[in-house]
């Protein structure tokens, strides 16, 4: 499940301009203070209840863009990169990652990031999937 980061990361660098810098939180390191940031976090996952043997994950991904506050075009950037992430994840299939078939993402909330004092402004957008682990007969 946390081996979809780098599959999110890849497909969010293929498609923001090179003016953004995306990072993983489990896959990426070094400083976190570029001008444009996107950070893609595992934030939580739920197990709706089956009576079927195994279970469906759907794990929540937080894609969160901050840009340096008291930049005059900080709005104009967080806005055309909040398009360009619902456009490259909402509908978009991983696919096979780690030998296991991942399901559409979908955009399930935006709210303000969790830091909003932090010398940055921002927006949070939380994408789900889903996927089926085998159980017990």
């Amino acid at each position: 499940m946390l081996a979809l980061e780098p599959a999110i990361v890849t497909r969010l660098r293929g498609e923001l301009p090179g003016t953004w810098t995306v990072k993983g939180v489990f896959t990426d390191s070094g400083k976190r203070d570029p001008v444009l940031l996107v950070s893609v976090l595992f934030v939580d996952a739920n197990v709706p209840a089956s009576d079927v043997p195994g279970a469906l994950v759907r794990p929540f991904w937080a894609i969160t863009l901050m840009a340096k506050r008291g930049d005059p075009e900080a709005l104009v950037h967080l806005d055309s990169a909040f398009a360009l992430v619902v456009e490259a994840l909402q509908g978009w299939t991983p696919g096979q990652v780690a030998g296991r078939r991942w399901e559409r993402l979908q955009l399930v909330s935006v709210k303000p990031p969790p830091y909003p004092d932090d010398g940055f402004v921002g927006i949070e957008l939380i994408f789900s999937t889903s996927a089926r682990f085998d159980g017990q007969p």
